[in-house]
């Protein structure tokens, strides 16, 4: 005990000098609010100096370079004035001019800087039903197919590039994974045929839109149309098939990646709103996703394996996929405040 008593000597100073300082940095900041005041600009720099380099909390801070700045400009030192207005900008990136209050000379000074987020960025989750827009349909039998959407899951790391007032680039990358199922029945006098098959695609995906934001609107809903091109990694194809009253065949999985065309280009169009969170927004996204070329060809319609349309009766139509998905997320505001133009 004896050995840890100069350690808490030691942290006990330190703690009653920062409080200290703590205290006469907020002393400073009132009796720099007084010498401004009463109109003696000049001491103000010389006051604030030492608490502004350290001691001040961020609000105090604030207020302390919106003082220097105001002071600056009274005293006509435009630079010393960008100066200020910049340290402010950086301090606190939320700051906002109160147009009732704040003097006309203030506010004029605020509105040459750049005040608005340069970018943002984040990520986004969300889940996808896939199925195909068959072009040419192939048969592997007399029965009748169709397809029906399964779930897949999808990550993107998303930016939002803001410009003019209500436009906002999106970009993308991410992994997406589609799923569709495919279903043949062969109806005979004494006996079905059924084929159930699932498809599994992963695609690395780089969807880019643009955006037109209603930013007078609390949560910030917007529209976007884009294109999204995305690159096969993989795909899959799982099937079994049974015979009404007989023993069925097991289900097989098949990779099929060679069959498929290794770019996608599909059109977008979106909907989703903005929700304040912290330094950013939280994202909440519709999404439709047409597709423009065609996943595969006439030339792979029975793979290559003649087991997918002998037994499993199961035959490639061609065929575009489109997509509709729910994502949410979260994007981060990055700042970066600047002078914009000179004052006249």
């Amino acid at each position: 005990m004896k050995r840890l008593l100069p350690f808490f000597i030691l942290v006990l100073l330190l703690s009653s000098e920062s409080f200290a300082q703590l205290t006469s940095c907020a002393q400073t900041l009132r009796l720099a609010r007084s010498t401004y005041e009463q109109g003696r600009l000049h001491e103000i720099p010389a006051l604030l100096e030492k608490c502004v380099a350290s001691g001040f909390s961020q609000q105090e801070k604030v207020e302390a370079y919106k003082l220097l700045c105001l002071s600056y400009i009274y005293l006509e030192e435009p630079e010393k004035a960008d100066e200020a207005m910049l340290n402010l900008l950086r301090t606190d990136h939320y700051f906002e001019i109160n147009r009732s209050t704040d003097p006309a000379e203030f506010i004029a000074l605020y509105n040459t800087f750049r005040t608005k987020p340069i970018y943002r960025i984040g990520g986004k989750l969300g889940v996808n039903a896939s199925t195909p827009n068959v072009v040419t349909a192939v048969e592997a039998n007399d029965g009748k197919s169709e397809y029906g959407y399964k779930i897949g899951l999808q990550f993107h790391f998303t930016g939002e590039i803001p410009f003019g007032k209500n436009l906002v680039l999106n970009p993308e990358l991410g992994l997406v994974q589609r799923k569709f199922e495919y279903t043949n029945r062969v109806n005979f006098t004494d006996t079905t045929f059924t084929t159930l098959a699932q498809e599994n695609q992963t695609w690395l995906s780089l969807p880019v839109s643009l955006r037109y934001q209603f930013n007078k609107i609390k949560f910030k809903p917007y529209i976007a149309i884009g294109v999204e091109a995305d690159y096969l990694l993989s795909s899959s194809l799982s099937g079994s098939r049974t015979r009404k009253g007989y023993q069925f065949i097991e289900e097989k999985s098949f990779d099929i990646t060679p069959e498929r065309e290794k770019f996608n280009l599909s059109a977008i169009l979106s909907a989703g709103a903005h929700f304040t969170l912290g330094g950013g927004y939280i994202i909440t996204e519709v999404r439709f996703l047409y597709g423009i070329t065609k996943i595969n060809s006439a030339k792979t319609a029975f793979g290559v394996d003649s087991s997918l349309p002998f037994e499993y009766g199961y035959a490639d139509s061609t065929y575009k996929l489109n997509s509709l998905a729910v994502t949410a997320g979260y994007v981060h505001n990055i700042f970066n405040p600047k002078k914009l133009n000179k004052r006249k």
